[in-house]
């Protein structure tokens, strides 16, 4: 697939995530056991944590990226002061907090544990802008910047629609988990066995 640019569109590859649906018929929900269906819905679970990790972090760089350059564009502050002219890491809560995506409250933090895969997944992003240029904006120009956050925003398009496509399948599994209940299939004893 290609954006309208010509560019490729980034893939956001997991392996765990192909694996478990080449091995998950989701065709055939039906004839899984209910604890079959559950492992795989929390297992699924685990991947959507990992893709959100790896979403929110994209975000934040960007966050920082899309600051930079609103900073810059402020009059009075001079080409190139960057974040109001001070430093990025010390205008940080600053930016992070200043850019809302949505206009729902943010949810609470849970205490999970970030798959390995998103790792693998965030790779790229030091690629599109490294750690270090990340602390040393005020070095880089406006160009670069605006290359950097583009690129970022697609990538993290690209983890959120990976990251629905697994709501979607989450969904197909609870829906036949819930079937089960409503059709007297599964009773609430079967539930704290």
């Amino acid at each position: 697939m290609s954006e309208a640019d010509g560019q490729l569109e980034p893939r956001i590859v997991i392996t765990e995530l192909d694996e478990l649906l080449a091995v998950n018929d989701l065709r055939a929900l039906a004839g899984r056991s209910i604890d079959e269906l559950r492992q795989l819905r929390d297992r699924l679970g685990e991947i959507e944590t990992g893709l959100s990790f790896a979403r929110r972090m994209a975000q934040g760089r960007l966050d920082i990226l899309l600051g930079e350059l609103g900073a810059r564009a402020l009059p009075g502050d001079g080409a190139g002061d960057g974040l109001g002219g001070t430093d990025v890491l010390g205008r940080l809560p600053d930016v992070l907090s200043g850019q809302s995506r949505t206009m729902s409250q943010p949810r609470p933090v849970r205490d999970v544990e970030i798959p390995a895969f998103a790792d693998e997944i965030l790779a790229p992003l030091d690629q599109f802008i490294t750690p270090s240029q990340l602390a040393d904006l005020a070095t880089l120009d406006d160009e670069t910047i605006r290359a950097a956050a583009d690129r970022i925003t697609a990538y993290e398009q690209a983890i959120s629609r990976r990251r629905l496509e697994v709501h979607r399948i989450v969904d197909e599994v609870q829906e036949e988990i819930i079937g089960r209940y409503r059709s007297g299939a599964l009773t609430v004893d079967d539930l704290l066995n």
